[in-house]
């Protein structure tokens, strides 16, 4: 059944963690694009006279991986805080983390949204923050236009709580 996009838009916002984007942008998507994005899906949108419509059984089935993510993500929250790690970067509350050998790198969202951090290192072993050895060339684009972001000069990690080292 085809509703309207404004109330599958209002029901999208009233799911926790959706974003605040103005009703005008998601119009504007449909206008130009015939989808609409929902959580990290595209929903088929049609004009039917004057009015964009959505058909809710797509909008039903985004809705649902984007309650599945939260879940995901909430249980990957709570396992981090269990000292439980995945492999790949993994999605937590507020932020997220890659395992890299012996070690893992946790950033917040908000922290590098505010410049405020980057994200650090963590040893596997003890849980310690691990201490960043830097002695590489800086790239190109750190020579001639600043940060790259990658951290292009790191050349090693070492925990000095339990002493386990790699090579970057």
């Amino acid at each position: 059944m085809l509703i309207p996009l404004p109330k599958a838009i209002d029901r999208y916002k009233q799911e926790p963690g959706a974003p605040g984007n103005a009703y005008d942008w998601y119009r504007r998507s449909a206008q130009r694009d015939n989808k609409v994005w929902i959580h990290d899906r595209t929903v088929p949108v049609v004009k039917v006279g004057r009015q964009w419509m959505v058909d809710d059984g797509h909008l039903d089935a985004a809705l649902a991986a984007m309650a599945k993510a939260r879940a995901l993500r909430a249980q990957r929250s709570a396992e981090y805080c269990r000292h439980v790690l995945h492999p790949g970067t993994v999605d937590m509350d507020g932020g997220r983390y890659r395992v890299v050998g012996a070690f893992h790198f946790v950033w917040s969202d908000m922290a590098i949204a505010v410049q405020r951090s980057n994200g650090s290192w963590v040893c596997n072993t003890c849980w310690a923050p691990a201490s960043e050895e830097h002695g590489g060339e800086e790239c190109h684009r750190c020579r001639d236009w600043g940060s790259c972001r990658t951290n292009c000069t790191l050349t090693g990690i070492s925990c000095r709580t339990c002493g386990v080292s790699q090579a970057a």
